[in-house]
C-alpha cells in the first residue's frame, strides 16, 4: 500500500506518549520485556547486529553503531557514527561475510562496506550497485538480501528489488544499473539476483539475472536456515483520496532455495492476486502467495487490519515456544498518524507451524506511528519507529534455556526527542 519516498519533512512536531506495547489478545505479555533502545533518533529504519554484540542503526544521517554493555535494553549513549550520508532512508542494511552491504533509497545506490579494525571503526566503501530510475518511477525503494553462493566460498548472491512505476499498471520504460561494479538495463516489477565475489581486496560482480517478475514494492525480504527466499510486497493502493481499503492484500511470498538460480517465477502483480477482506482470487496464472494479511477479528465489524508491509525478520531462536519459529513483520499503516488515527500499523507474527500469524503488537496505539524496521538476533527483536525516532528491544522475560546467562532485563524510562520524519504516501 503505503511507499516510501526518498525525500524528508521539517520536524512535525510529534506529540511525545508512551512505549511501544504488546497488548494484541494473542500475546501473553508476561513473557516479554519491552526497552527503548534508542530514543530521539531522525527516521530509523534498518538495523544491524555487528560482530561483538553492538548495533547499527540507520538514520537519515547514515548508520551509527550503540552499545549495551550492561544488557539492560538500553543503549549506553549516543551512537558513533559509522558511515555518514546526508541521503536516506537506509531500507536494508545486511551482512555478507566480514562485509556489509547498505541499501539507500535516498541516492538510489547498494554500497558494499568493508568494517575497520574494532566494530567502532568507520566502514570503508568497497563499491556500489547505482540504480537509476525515470523520475516520475513511484516504487523506487531498495530491499536487499544475501546469501553465501552455493559451493563457491568467499561469494554470495545479492538480491534487490526493481519495483512498480505505477501503483496498479504495468511498468513501462527501464532501470539503469551503473556505478562501477556492473552495469545492466533492468525491467519494473521485478527481482533480481547478482553474484558478489567478495574474496580479493575489491569486490567482483557478475551472473545478473532476474528471478520473480509480478512484484509491486518489496522492501523486506531475507533467507531463512533452510535457504528459501521469502519477500513481502506492499499490495496495490484503494481508490479514493486516501486509498484507505486496498483491491489486494498485502502479501508474504516464497522461493524455493533451489529455485534462485532458475527461471524467473511471476508472482502476478498487477492482475493476479488475492483479494483484500473476501480472499478471493483474482486473474490466474500466477504463483500464488504463501501468505496474505487479511484483517484479523477483534469484535469489531471490520477486523483489526496490518496495511503498509515494510521489513520482515526471522524469529529469535530463543524467543519463547510460540515466537520462535517464524517470521515478524513491520506495518506502516497510514504513515505519520497515531493512536486510533493509525489502525493498520501492527507488528505481525507469522508461525511456520501453524501457518497462521497474528498482531504481536496491536494497531492503534497512541505514540506508535510507522513499525516498520524489525531486526532479530538470537534472543532480541528490535522494532525501529520511523515516525516516533525511538528504536524498541523486545526479549523474553524468561528467556529459553540456551540463552540464560546471556541476558539482563530491565525497563527504559519514557524518553522522547526530535525527529525528521520522512514520508510514507500511497
Amino acid at each position: 500500500m503505503r511507499i516510501l519516498r526518498a525525500a524528508f519533512l521539517t520536524s512535525l512536531g510529534l506529540p511525545c506518549f508512551g512505549s511501544l506495547v504488546l497488548k494484541s489478545p494473542s500475546v501473553d505479555t508476561s513473557q516479554f520485556v519491552v526497552t527503548q533502545f534508542v530514543t530521539g533518533l531522525s527516521t530509523p529504519l534498518s538495523t544491524l547486529a555487528l560482530s561483538d554484540g553492538s548495533v547499527a542503526i540507520t538514520t537519515s544521517a547514515g548508520i551509527f553503531r550503540y552499545t549495551d554493555t550492561d544488557h539492560d535494553g538500553i543503549a549506553d549513549g549516543p551512537g558513533v557514527p559509522l558511515f555518514t550520508t546526508d541521503t536516506g532512508p537506509h531500507t536494508g542494511l545486511i551482512r555478507a561475510g566480514s562485509d556489509y552491504i547498505d541499501g539507500n533509497t535516498g541516492d538510489h545506490m547498494i554500497t558494499i562496506l568493508q568494517p575497520g579494525a574494532t566494530p567502532a571503526s568507520p566502514l570503508t566503501s568497497l563499491g556500489a550497485l547505482q540504480l537509476t530510475f525515470p523520475d516520475d518511477w513511484e516504487h523506487n525503494q531498495i530491499g536487499i538480501a544475501a546469501r553465501p553462493t552455493p559451493n563457491q566460498a568467499g561469494f554470495y548472491d545479492l538480491v534487490f528489488n526493481i519495483g512498480s512505476r505505477f501503483d496498479h499498471d504495468l511498468s513501462t520504460g527501464k532501470v539503469t544499473l551503473g556505478g562501477g561494479l556492473a552495469s545492466g538495463t533492468l525491467d519494473g516489477d521485478s527481482l533480481y539476483v547478482i553474484t558478489l565475489d567478495l574474496n580479493g581486496p575489491l569486490p567482483v560482480a557478475s551472473n545478473l539475472h532476474k528471478v520473480a517478475s509480478g512484484i509491486r514494492n518489496v522492501i523486506g525480504m531475507g533467507f531463512s536456515a533452510t535457504g528459501d527466499f521469502y519477500f513481502a510486497d506492499n499490495a496495490i493502493d484503494g481508490t479514493g483520496p486516501g486509498g484507505d481499503e486496498p483491491p489486494q492484500a498485502e502479501e508474504l511470498n516464497r522461493i524455493a532455495a533451489a529455485d534462485l538460480a532458475g527461471s524467473a517465477q511471476n508472482f502476478g502483480y498487477p492482475d493476479c492476486y488475492i483479494q483484500y477482506r473476501s480472499g478471493t482470487q483474482i486473474g490466474s496464472g500466477c504463483v500464488l502467495p504463501l501468505l496474505t494479511f487479511q484483517p484479523i477479528p477483534n469484535g469489531t465489524a471490520l477486523g483489526s487490519e496490518s496495511e503498509g508491509v515494510t521489513q520482515l525478520a526471522f524469529a529469535p531462536a530463543n524467543f519463547p515456544n510460540g515466537f520462535n519459529n517464524g517470521i515478524f513483520l513491520g506495518f506502516a499503516g497510514k504513515f505519520f498518524l497515531t493512536g486510533t488515527d493509525n489502525e493498520e500499523n501492527a507488528v505481525v507474527y507469522y508461525d511456520f507451524a501453524t501457518g497462521n500469524y497474528l498482531h504481536f503488537s496491536e494497531n492503534s496505539q497512541d505514540g506508535v506511528y510507522m513499525p516498520i524496521g524489525v531486526m532479530t538476533t538470537a534472543d532480541s527483536l528490535f522494532i525501529s519507529d520511523y515516525g516516533s525516532g525511538i528504536v524498541y528491544e523486545v526479549r523474553a522475560a524468561v528467556p529459553e534455556p540456551q540463552s540464560l546467562g546471556l541476558i539482563t532485563l530491565g525497563l527504559a524510562a519514557l524518553a522522547c526527542g526530535a525527529r525528521r520524519p520522512g514520508v510514507f504516501r500511497k
